[in-house]
Parts: C-alpha cells; sequence; structure tokens
C-alpha cells in the first residue's frame, strides 16, 4: 500500500513515472518488434518503439521526453560510437517532439481524449500516425546519405533498392496505427491501477447489448483457429497458399468484431493478432520473391487495420449516440425525471408492482402566478424527497405530463409503505423566494402485473380517483372503487364523442332567451342544447366541463359565434335590426387571435358590430386579467359591446370590475332569486347597481320570475330583465315566427 502511494505522487515529475516507464517500455517494445535480417539490411514488420514513444506522450505529455530520450541513448548503445546514439537519439527526439508539438496545436485542451472520440481521429492519424514515421524514416535517409549513419544500424538501406525503406515505412506506419492504444492502455494501467477496472466497464459498455458469452467464445476461436492455420499448418504441410487469399479471410472475421464488440476490444485484439501473425510470417509468405510479397503484405495489414479500426470507431459512436439517445427518450427533458417510456419498461421487468398516481392540487394556478419554474422546481423537490426517505433500490419516481406524479412500487409490502408516503406527502414543503408552498395531494393507488396492457386507460382511472381523494383526503385504491372510476370515465368518454359529433355534423340546438329593457328595448341571449346518444336534450352544466377538460371551448364558442351570425345574415329581411348575444368562454377570450377571428366573422357574414353582444364570465379571469383585457379592448374598438356574466359569484369582484373593460353588468340570478326574502341578497344587488350606476354600465338582472321582483329592480335602477317571467328559452328560429312573449309591466 506504501509502494502504491509513492507510486502514485511520481506520476506528476518527469523523473518519477514517465521516466522509469520511458526506460521499461521501450527495450520491451523493441524486443516485441517482428523483424527479419536480410542481406540488404535490417527489415521490420511492425516496428513497436515509435508506437511506444507516442503513448508516452499521450499518457505524459511533454514529461516523457526525458525519459524517451535516455531510453533511445541507451538502445543504440551497443551499435557503435556515442556520435551515433546522440545523432539517434536527437532524431527520434526531434521528429516526436514536431509532431506532438502539432498535434498538440490541433486539438488544444482535447488532446487526451480517448481513442474512441472520431473528432479526433484526423488529426491522431495525422500528426500521431503518419508524420511521425515518414519525419523519421526521411530524416534517417538524409544522415545516413551525408555518411553519418553507418548502414549497419538497419533502419534503412542507401542502396537502390527502395523496397527496404518502404517495407520499414510501412512497419512504422502499422506500429503506430494498430500498437498505439495497446501501449496506452498498459501506460494507464501502470499509471492508476484502477483503471483496468475502467477499461473492462468501457469494453462491456460498448459491445452490443445482444452479445453473449457463447458468441464471443466462438468468434475467439475462429480466431484463433485462423490464426494458427495461417502461421504453422501451411507451413507444415509445404503447401503455399495465394497471400492475398489466406490473410483476407481475417477482415470478415475482424469486421464482425468491428461491429459487435467495440473500439477498445478490437483495438486490443487486433494489435496482439498482428503481433501473433508477423512473427510467424513463415507459414505464409513466399520466399521465391520475398520484398515485393513482404511489400504487399505489409500495405494489405495496413489497409485492414485502418478498415477495422475505423469500422470499429464509427459502430462504437453510434451504439454510444443510439444509448444516449435512448436514455434521453425515458427522461422528461424538462422535468428530468423517468417519463411513461420508462415506466412501460419497468413494469415489464418486475412480476408485480403498486402504481401510486399523486395529484398536485392547484399547482396549475401557483404556476401561473409565480411562473412556470416553480412547477418545474416542486416536482423535483418532491421526487427527491421520496427517492430519499421512502423509495427502495429498483422504485422510482416518473413524471406525468400536467400537474401529476407517479411512484411504483416493489409489491411485496406496500400496503404499509403507502402510510410512510401519505406522511411525507403531508409533511413536504417547498420553500419558494421565502414562502412556504404546500398544495393539496391525492393519492391513488393499484397493484399490477406484467405486461400492463392499456396502461393510458388505467393511467387516466388513477387520475379521477386521486381527484377524489382531494376530497376524501385518504389515499384511495384502484380495486376497490374501479367501477366507479370507470363509469365515470365512461360517461365523459361519451359526452365528449357526442360534443366532437355535434360540432362535426352542426348538429347542437340554439336557443334564445328574451332580455327586455325597461324602455321596450329587446335582445336575445344565445343558449346551448345538445342531444345525446338517445336524444335527450342536455344542459350547458352536463357537457361543458368536458368541453372544458378537453380544450373544445374555443372551439365551440367559435361555432355559436358562426351559427349565430349566420343566421342573422340568413335573415336579415325579416329580422333587420336583431341583436344576440353570445357566450364566450374564459378560455376563449384569453386566446390571443379572439379579436381577429369575430372581425373576420362579421366581414363574411355582413353583420354591424353593435348587434353583437358577447358575454364573458367573471369568475375564471382571476389568473388570466392581462389577456383578458388585451382581448376585450380589441372587441369594444371593433365595436362590439360586452357583457360581464354571472357578476356577483367571482373572486374579488369588484377590483375586477374596475379593471374589465365592459359596458353590461349582468346580476348573477342567485341574488336575484332570494333578494325579497333575504336581506343579504337584496343589499348585494343594490350595492352592484350602485357600483355599475357610478360606471355608467348598463345593468341586467337575471332570474326574475315574478312581477314583485321585476319592479323592486326597477326600483333600484337595473335596466333590462331576463327570466323565465320574462320569457323563456325558445329555439332561435321561433324569432321568424313571431316575436316572444315577454311581461315589460
Amino acid at each position: 500500500m506504501v509502494i502504491l502511494k509513492f507510486w502514485d505522487k511520481l506520476r506528476d515529475h518527469w523523473w518519477g513515472q514517465p521516466f522509469v516507464l520511458s526506460l521499461l517500455l521501450l527495450p520491451i517494445a523493441g524486443w516485441l518488434s517482428p523483424r527479419l535480417m536480410l542481406p540488404g539490411g535490417k527489415i521490420y514488420l511492425v516496428y513497436l518503439p515509435l508506437a511506444a514513444c507516442l503513448s508516452l506522450l499521450m499518457v505524459y505529455n511533454w514529461r516523457a521526453l526525458p525519459g524517451i530520450a535516455l531510453a533511445i541513448l541507451i538502445r543504440y548503445s551497443n551499435r557503435g560510437s556515442w556520435q551515433i546514439d546522440l545523432i539517434m537519439m536527437l532524431v527520434y527526439v526531434g521528429c516526436l517532439s514536431a509532431c506532438w508539438w502539432g498535434y498538440r496545436c490541433q486539438t488544444q485542451r482535447q488532446w487526451c481524449l480517448g481513442f474512441t472520440e472520431l473528432k479526433l481521429g484526423k488529426h491522431r492519424l495525422i500528426w500521431l500516425v503518419v508524420l511521425p514515421p515518414i519525419a523519421m524514416i526521411f530524416t534517417l535517409q538524409i544522415i545516413i546519405n551525408l555518411g553519418l549513419l553507418p548502414d549497419e544500424l538497419g533502419m534503412l538501406s542507401n542502396k537502390d533498392n527502395n523496397l527496404y525503406a518502404l517495407i520499414n515505412l510501412q512497419a512504422m506506419v502499422l506500429g503506430c496505427l494498430s500498437s498505439m492504444q495497446l501501449f496506452y492502455c498498459v501506460l494507464r494501467v501502470l499509471k492508476t491501477p484502477r483503471f483496468a477496472g475502467v477499461l473492462l466497464g468501457r469494453i462491456r459498455r460498448e459491445m452490443a447489448p445482444s452479445v453473449k458469452n457463447s458468441e464471443l467464445q466462438l468468434w475467439f476461436a475462429v480466431l484463433a483457429i485462423l490464426l494458427l492455420v495461417l502461421s504453422y499448418h501451411t507451413a507444415e504441410i509445404g503447401f503455399l497458399q495465394v497471400p492475398d487469399y489466406t490473410l483476407t479471410l481475417l477482415l470478415p472475421v475482424m469486421l464482425y468484431s468491428a461491429m459487435r464488440y467495440g473500439y477498445q476490444f478490437n483495438g486490443i485484439v487486433w494489435a496482439a493478432s498482428l503481433l501473433v501473425l508477423f512473427f510467424n510470417y513463415q507459414g505464409y509468405v513466399q520466399w521465391n520473391n520475398l520484398l515485393h510479397n513482404l511489400t504487399m503484405i505489409s500495405a494489405m495489414m495496413l489497409a485492414f487495420t485502418l478498415s477495422i479500426l475505423l469500422t470499429s470507431a464509427v459502430h462504437t459512436r453510434q451504439r454510444i449516440d443510439h444509448a444516449k439517445a435512448q436514455n434521453a427518450s425515458l427522461k422528461d427533458p424538462v422535468i428530468g425525471l423517468p417519463n411513461l417510456r420508462a415506466l412501460k419498461l419497468d413494469l415489464a421487468k418486475a412480476s408485480r408492482s403498486t402504481l401510486c398516481f399523486l395529484r398536485i392540487s392547484e399547482l396549475d394556478l401557483l404556476s401561473r402566478n409565480y411562473g412556470m419554474q416553480l412547477r418545474i422546481h416542486f416536482k423535483q423537490a418532491l421526487a427527491t424527497e421520496l427517492r430519499t426517505k421512502v423509495l427502495e433500490e429498483g422504485e422510482e419516481v416518473y413524471h406525468m405530463p400536467g400537474y401529476e406524479l407517479l411512484i411504483r412500487l416493489n409489491s411485496f409490502d406496500a400496503e404499509a409503505r403507502l402510510v410512510n408516503i401519505q406522511e411525507v406527502l403531508d409533511k413536504f414543503r417547498l420553500v419558494w423566494n421565502g414562502l412556504l408552498i404546500h398544495p393539496p395531494l391525492g393519492m391513488s393507488y393499484c397493484t399490477v402485473y406484467s405486461e400492463v396492457e392499456h396502461l393510458h386507460m388505467l393511467l387516466g382511472e388513477m387520475s379521477s380517483l386521486a381527484e377524489l381523494s382531494l376530497t376524501t383526503g385518504q389515499p384511495e385504491n384502484m380495486q376497490g372503487t374501479q367501477h366507479i372510476v370507470q363509469n365515470e370515465i365512461k360517461r365523459k368518454v361519451s359526452l365528449l364523442h357526442s360534443v366532437q359529433s355535434s360540432l362535426d355534423n352542426d348538429s347542437f340546438i340554439l336557443m334564445a332567451q328574451p332580455i327586455v329593457g325597461i324602455r321596450g328595448d329587446v335582445y336575445h341571449e344565445i343558449l346551448l342544447r345538445m342531444l345525446d346518444d338517445q336524444g335527450n336534450c342536455l344542459l350547458p352544466d352536463q357537457f361543458l366541463p368536458v368541453v372544458h377538460e378537453f380544450g373544445l371551448a374555443y372551439k365551440l364558442d367559435m361555432w355559436v359565434l358562426n351559427q349565430t351570425l349566420k343566421f342573422m345574415d340568413s335573415n336579415r329581411d325579416t329580422l333587420p335590426s336583431v341583436r344576440l348575444s353570445v357566450n364566450l368562454s374564459p378560455f376563449s377570450l384569453c386566446r390571443p387571435g379572439l379579436g381577429q377571428d369575430v372581425r373576420h366573422a362579421l366581414r363574411q357574414y355582413n353583420i354591424e358590430p353593435y348587434q353583437l353582444i358577447l358575454e364573458i364570465t367573471e369568475s375564471h379571469l382571476m389568473g388570466d386579467i392581462k389577456y383578458a383585457q388585451n382581448s376585450l379592448r380589441e372587441l369594444r374598438k371593433l365595436g362590439c359591446r360586452i357583457a360581464l356574466d354571472d357578476f356577483g359569484t367571482g373572486y374579488a369582484t369588484y377590483n375586477r370590475l374596475k379593471a374589465l373593460d365592459v359596458d353590461t353588468v349582468k346580476i348573477d340570478g342567485s341574488f336575484v332569486q332570494n333578494m325579497l326574502t333575504n336581506r343579504v341578497d337584496y343589499q348585494i344587488v343594490s350595492s352592484i347597481c350602485k357600483v355599475a350606476l357610478m360606471r355608467r354600465l348598463s345593468i341586467v338582472a337575471e332570474y326574475v320570475e315574478s312581477a314583485e321582483q321585476r319592479d323592486a329592480l326597477r326600483g333600484l335602477g337595473v335596466d333590462y330583465m331576463q327570466g323565465f317571467f320574462i320569457g323563456r328559452p325558445q329555439p332561435l328560429k321561433s324569432l321568424l315566427v313571431k316575436p316572444p312573449k315577454a311581461n315589460q309591466e
């Protein structure tokens, strides 16, 4: 242990690890280099010392140069005088320094990235594979031609035969290309022993997910047999095969490995295979034309190496990118939590799971008041709290669209752990800009088995049940109330189908209820009815919640508006100056394109804007007052009159009356109904009338059901009356037959 600590301290000093490893690695690299002696000089089949030097630079940067220089002096110390040793050392150090400096300038701070980084492949191929051998070969050739080095050193021959130089050049390039990664991995392990585990992990991650041990063992057997046949068998029987036939059998084997096993694995295995192959070159070379044959074999191995390594790098990068994309597809990009796709995969892996659906009430309102960042941070903080205090290994919190979360538990003791989850939810508080935020949380749960079919339908039922939990204040079991939830969902789906069918077929029924002024003028409010599948007439309260829940409010409002204007256009001769009032939902009012759409509809049917009154509901405008003000301003500028419907039932009513730019106030019928018997209701109606008169707004009273109510309202200053006493809703087409019977007196 003490030795390892001391060794670790030496890695940052040039006289430490770089120096020692240079003195050890270069002699080993020279000994491992396959070569043969010919009458014209020494020929290397794979030259490894240059690859070892570049690997030292890759690991230790410039700190490796002193050790490399000394190792070169020692390597050539028995070849001649000290002048020769010095020249060889200067050639090595000069060529390595120039190429390493160029590589560092090109790659900047990314010089030490792993070999699988394709963006550095071009720079490494040029500066660390091609240029160092070329620089050394040509430098040595010049020095030998000048007579400064004897030809006995064996690196080159100064005879006319250039095949020696070509083979040695290819050997250097092949050594740098194939063995640099091998030496790099060895040096990294010697520098930091725990890198061995990191390397094994990388090799496993780079392999295709479907690779099995049996496949890997079979591939190793095929490669070993092929190397054995090439190295020994053909030499034993004295049968010469064509080199470009026998050696090419290695290419498909290695390309298969490149596509399946990754760059790290192939680089190490192919480097070792080349050494075995070239150490046993006697088994496949043609001795009658040795130089040409070695030149061709070396060039072919160089092309094979480049193809294998590039194919390995490309396929490895593709697998890594695919894995990253797959992991990204399993997480919500904004919240950072696993999504529904991840839930499906986890449910498929577990034989039994318990799902807990969390409904975060009022989070929409909080998001509109404090921003989207609050919703994101709340979900993240709640998920972290659950993971820390409740969840075990293999369990997870999943992001649901909107304002919900889902927990998956292992089902062994899930029932007992629900109590812990509820306690965590009750105690959880989010501090946001100094405020403690704790919206109500509803929870439903159920047990599921793999594989889960119709997951989306199940989550929809759990969402409805979690909404019920907000009312009951306790977790709701899906198994116990499943039929109730299913019936509610079926009812909503049926209503949604009826709404969509009515929109597509223009089968909604438009009703008109008179609104009579104390001066005798009359206009009508358009009311909507819908027929269900059984032909029953449904009131708006029965189907409008579904319309709002599924985002059809604006489409429905535009349908009513267009049908109303179309009726006015078709019957302008019979009803030349009829005025009709159309209701707009708060969602439509806050839509930026509302004014433009209304203007287009008025122009399309050639209707004057004063003939159209638009009624808006005050109680839903609390969170979107700015958007509502913009729309109201645009509509009034267009010439339409605006009525504030159901006034008195919303939040901060008088503040809204002061803020919104309207022409008419409609007093909610819940105050009018009992105003003669309830003093509070009477005072509310009276105060509304006083405020409206101060702002010079016209006043409409709803739910007028008797002459006494009519007279009392007239005394308070109400301008218009609406209710069953004044006139009941009738089909819109009834206006063409006769005017509605209205009680004015």
